[in-house]
């Protein structure tokens, strides 16, 4: 009795199926297992910056988090105001990043804290401050500001009161050079990000004028801000807290601290 051989043509015909019915089902798995949230944010190094190494140490965190959760993360790099404006409108994910406000809190659902600051009180050397205990004992010195920038509650307080006289400029730079100047007195910025814009923007041994008062005027809380517009955000929320943990109990989230400190985050 002859054994009957299948077809040659018959078997690849089936293991072509079996190959493209295999292989549209991977990449039917590697689409859904990849999620990408794109997430609004702006240039303010070294914490966040699109010349930076990672897009500065709070992006590093932010992309890390998600990461651990399965997420991919494209940052879109937009004036603040806007950021603020279409992130609460639902056009982002998310804002990276934002200082605590009670006003911020009802705005947007705030993470856990991505980074912690101290917002110091620079002056120039010639010209040192006194001693304080509240902004009223500040009252003969004039300010600088950075417009939408988050500082205080307080020291909004003592700006709408008047019992605070304060220039406002469109960014940091702008302020140093009026300190430099003498057209302001005092100008509040965050430490770390003061002295890398003195550094970067100006030249060797300006920054040599300057110094701050050890009194900070808050420590700050920075958070990733997750829009109340729309209905991903509460598990969006919850996938970067987890995975900020992660990060923490890795040592990476150190790791990327000391990183920062050593200026490894600089183009």
């Amino acid at each position: 009795m002859k054994s009957s051989k299948f077809p040659y043509s018959m078997v690849l015909v089936v293991v072509l199926v079996i190959i493209g019915f295999v292989g549209s089902s991977l990449i039917g798995y590697s689409a859904s297992a990849e999620e990408i949230i794109t997430i609004a944010t702006l240039e303010y190094a070294p914490w966040t910056g699109k010349n930076l190494k990672s897009n500065g140490f709070v992006n590093h965190v932010i992309t890390e988090a998600f990461r651990r959760g399965g997420y991919t993360v494209k940052f879109t790099y937009l004036p603040w105001k806007r950021g603020v404006s279409e992130t609460k409108n639902g056009e982002y994910s998310a804002l990276s990043y934002v200082y605590f406000s009670k006003e911020r809190e009802k705005e947007f659902y705030l993470s856990d804290p991505v980074n912690t600051e101290k917002i110091v009180f620079f002056h120039l050397k010639s010209n040192p401050i006194k001693d304080w205990k509240t902004l009223d004992d500040l009252q003969n010195y004039k300010f600088g500001a950075t417009r939408e920038y988050t500082y205080s509650d307080e020291f909004y307080q003592a700006v709408e009161s008047k019992r605070l006289k304060v220039d406002v400029a469109d960014n940091d730079i702008q302020n140093f050079k009026k300190l430099f100047i003498g057209r302001i007195d005092i100008f509040p910025s965050g430490l770390v990000n003061g002295y890398r814009l003195l550094q970067k923007e100006f030249e060797p041994g300006k920054s040599e004028l300057l110094t701050y008062h050890l009194k900070p005027l808050s420590n700050t809380r920075g958070h990733l801000a997750f829009t109340r517009n729309r209905q991903d955000s509460g598990n969006l929320l919850q996938v970067f807290n987890h995975g900020l943990v992660k990060l923490k109990e890795e040592g990476l989230y150190d790791q990327f601290r000391d990183d920062l400190l050593e200026g490894k985050y600089s183009p």
